[in-house]
């Protein structure tokens, strides 16, 4: 009897042990930067360094629960698919972003009177110019949680000019659209 109370202790313990470390793990896994990218382009013309420049805007909004994200960095890509035997082989040559990091981006909140919690990656490479029937843009997002530090990468991939490119800004805050 002794034994058998011994026993079932024993796997009380590894039971609850085990059941205490997976739900650490799920609660771990929400702590990671949720970041959404707009499924538009906005193409408009803004003044850059004095200049008024066309330029294609690329919008990422912060949804992280609870926390701010940081060290967040941006690729844009021009994805060409070559015709291979089997398949398709993939070519990819960046597109130069004005600026392609920033420090942090804190959580959505209706007090943020700034939308600090929102960025908007730059191009003035010309998209519509570059970007041919047989290719994709990709946009590229990497950023860590402020309290776990874990990393996540997001990516939006657009695939004709037509029906990602509109005429427009994004408007303030917790939105992607573009007006």
């Amino acid at each position: 009897m002794e034994q058998n109370q011994m026993l079932i202790s024993i796997f009380v313990g590894i039971g609850t042990g085990l059941i205490s470390s997976l739900l650490f793990l799920w609660f771990l896994t929400k702590l990671r930067p949720k970041m959404v990218i707009s499924d538009q382009i906005a193409f408009d013309q803004i003044v850059i360094e004095k200049t008024n420049m066309s330029c294609f805007r690329f919008k990422v909004i912060n949804r992280t629960w609870l926390s701010k994200i940081y060290d967040i960095e941006a690729q844009l890509v021009l994805i060409t698919l070559i015709n291979a035997d089997g398949g398709f082989n993939i070519y990819m040559s960046p597109i130069k972003l004005i600026k392609d990091k920033t420090w942090s981006l804190n959580k959505v909140s209706q007090s943020d009177k700034h939308a600090e919690y929102a960025f908007q990656f730059i191009t003035t490479e010309n998209l519509e110019e570059l970007w041919l029937e047989n290719q994709n843009i990709e946009l590229r997002i990497k950023a860590k949680h402020a309290f776990s530090g874990f990393s996540k990468t997001s990516s939006k991939r657009y695939f004709k000019p037509v029906n990602s490119i509109k005429k427009g800004s994004f408007k303030f805050g917790n939105t992607l659209e573009i007006s």
